[in-house]
């Protein structure tokens, strides 16, 4: 039996050295097994980490991903040139999942991962295409597949590790044509080379690079010319379903698709303009350089990386001048695109820019394994099984580096539970009858966290979820209010909605929540019997409080009583001991710089106006509060401060 170690030369021929040895040597030097294991444990760490409920995660990485949470489920369309492909294939497999009691959110990152092990079986495939043996291939796709931006995209809902499978794929078919000059390969290859210019038109970066390799087999192109154009001009028509399903009724939808200007718009939808600024001085390419170069960085330390790089310049030292130019054309022009992609931070666009030059360095490495291996079974051929046990070795060892570097960077994304704030704020709203039952969120992660709870998870019924989009004017004058979270006037400040709904009037109807008006609220005469008079124009109608779990919820009603000339703070503090002797005994505090969550300054109210409003007061551990005391106080310039009279309420 002979062992077979192989190294790339020109294409069919391969130079291989051979050792008299035996059927287990044999087997462990030319089987696939390695590269098959090494997948097995990439997808399993995949699986571990990924993501499995929406997703609130604040930094560029998780930029898109509850948006695609919602909308794969949904069979909806997203951002930018709405992915058709990438969303047809991702609908239907969730909702395949979501039949084996599989969520959404968890099926959206299934999606993703299995996503990414396509690419890694391509990547091995591509480099058993230029000669590397199985398992300096299985190593390298260990290597590429822990890098942070390649395993972060694995387990969240993302599109790019769909997109980096196609480019594999795409390079692969390049390079058998290359080699076979077969029609079916130059077919297969036009047939993913556009549909990946469809599915994200970067891809069409990769052009330089399959002119090379195409361009000898001309005769071959010309003979196909005619299916090749067919193929181009056919690409586009994955787009049609943006349109089908909003004609179908879809209720997740980005832009227009069902009219032709919007149908037009996300076709022809680059995202350059918006992305993309050429640096325009040298001290600007020196820092987008740098920028560049911490990325990558922190996906690949930065000597494995140019290793990877330089690796596939190897290929010159058999012959290959050709193949190594192409390969090299494949990352330079990502490497050019990461450069001039900015928008005043690290974004998505970014990210993902970058992601192909990891790829790449990839394929060197293994090449480099492969190059090494090759050296040293010419030298002694008795060495081969250890050369090669070696190699795979050093990339694992390499892979468990990658591991630990990065894991914390994955968990701190796919376990981030910040999504669950909204939500539970949203969950104490109970509308009452005649009140308003529309809360408006602003198009992004708390709008999409807060959908997604309510369509998957069950919460949030009886609520009419919106965005920003939506008549809201319309739904004020029919509901006779809108409700918002409090986070919302970080954005949309009360100047706002001044400005697009006339002058608003606020309440709280429930812990960081805001109710807009466009007219006071006005209370009987026969509930200010029993009120609490502040002493300071203002009187508390009613107060309640109610346990709930570790927190204490305090529900009021302001009035003004008259014309307020002043911004009066708001003092609620959770006594152990009444009056308190000290500072000791105030256990807790929810203070706020106005009434409604900060958000309504007193001296906006009407005479006669009622406010209702709603306070969160945690409850220490162990403690056992006697009464919550609530008051209004001024700070004076020199620092002092002014209350009015407390209303203390008894705790049992």
């Amino acid at each position: 039996m002979r062992a077979e170690v192989e190294f790339p030369c020109r294409p069919g021929l391969f130079r291989t050295v051979s050792t008299a040895t035996s059927r287990l040597q044999y087997w462990l030097l030319n089987s696939p097994l390695p590269a098959l294991l090494v997948l097995l444990v990439i997808f399993g760490v995949y699986l571990s980490t990924m993501e499995t409920d929406i997703n609130g995660n604040d930094s560029a990485y998780g930029t898109d991903v509850g948006e695609i949470q919602n909308a794969l489920p949904r069979w909806g369309t997203i951002h930018g040139n709405g992915y058709p492909l990438y969303m047809l294939a991702g609908s239907t497999l969730v909702t395949a999942l979501r039949a084996i009691a599989i969520p959404p959110a968890a099926g959206a990152s299934l999606y993703s991962a299995l996503a990414a092990l396509a690419c890694l079986a391509l990547l091995i495939a591509l480099s058993r295409e230029l000669g590397v043996p199985y398992y300096a291939a299985g190593g390298a796709a260990a290597v590429v597949g822990l890098s942070t931006s390649f395993w972060m995209n694995a387990a969240i809902a993302e599109v790019h590790a769909f997109t980096l499978a196609l480019t594999a794929a795409i390079l692969l078919l390049a390079l058998r044509f290359y080699r076979t000059g077969s029609r079916r390969d130059l077919l297969c290859l036009a047939l993913c080379f556009f549909q990946g210019i469809a599915h994200q038109q970067a891809v069409a970066l990769l052009a330089p690079a399959l002119l090379v390799l195409v361009l000898p087999r001309w005769q071959r192109l010309w003979e196909s010319l005619p299916q090749l154009i067919l193929t181009g001009l056919t690409a586009p028509l994955v787009y049609l379903y943006l349109p089908l399903r909003q004609w179908m009724g879809a209720d997740w939808l980005f832009g227009s698709p069902g009219t032709l200007k919007g149908f037009l718009a996300i076709l022809f939808d680059t995202k350059a303009g918006r992305v993309t600024r050429w640096p325009t001085t040298g001290a600007e390419w020196l820092e987008r350089g740098r920028q560049l170069t911490d990325l990558l960085a922190a996906d690949l330390p930065l000597g494995l990386l140019a290793l990877g790089l330089a690796g596939l310049l190897l290929l010159l030292l058999n012959g290959r001048r050709r193949v190594a130019i192409a390969l090299t054309l494949v990352w330079l022009p990502y490497l050019g695109l990461s450069l001039v992609i900015w928008e005043g931070r690290v974004s998505d666009a970014l990210l993902a820019a970058k992601m192909p030059i990891v790829l790449l360095a990839g394929v060197g490495l293994a090449i480099v394994a492969g190059y090494v291996s090759y050296l040293i079974s010419v030298r002694s051929p008795a060495l081969s099984l250890m050369t090669a046990v070696s190699v795979l070795v050093a990339f694992l060892l390499a892979g468990v580096f990658l591991y630990q570097m990065h894991l914390s960077a994955i968990i701190g994304v796919t376990r981030d539970r910040s999504a669950e704030e909204p939500i539970a704020i949203a969950d104490r709203i109970t509308p009452a009858r005649g009140e308003p039952a529309t809360l408006m969120s602003l198009w992004g992660r708390d709008f999409w966290a807060l959908k997604y709870a309510q369509a998957y998870r069950g919460q949030l019924q009886g609520l009419r979820i919106v965005d920003h989009n939506a008549d809201l004017a319309g739904i004020v004058q029919k509901e006779g209010g809108l409700l918002v979270l409090s986070r919302t006037f970080e954005l949309r400040p009360l100047s706002y909605w001044d400005q697009h709904l006339g002058k608003v009037y606020l309440s709280s109807p429930a812990p960081d929540v805001i109710a807009i008006r466009t007219s006071p609220l006005l209370e009987d005469s026969e509930a200010k019997r029993a009120s609490f008079d502040l002493g300071n124009g203002v009187r508390i109608l009613s107060w309640e409080v109610r346990r709930q779990s570790s927190e204490l919820l305090l529900s009021l009603r302001w009035q003004a009583t008259s014309r307020l000339a002043a911004d009066y703070h708001v003092a609620v503090h959770l006594l152990a001991r009444n009056p308190p002797s000290g500072p000791s005994d105030v256990l807790a505090q929810a203070d706020r710089t106005h009434p409604v969550s900060g958000t309504y300054p007193t001296s906006r109210w009407e005479p006669g106006e009622v406010i209702p409003d709603c306070y969160s007061i945690s409850v220490p551990s162990g403690s056992q509060p006697t009464a919550l005391r609530i008051a209004m106080y001024l700070q004076t310039s020199d620092g002092r401060f002014e209350n009015s009279q407390w209303l203390v309420v008894p705790l049992s």
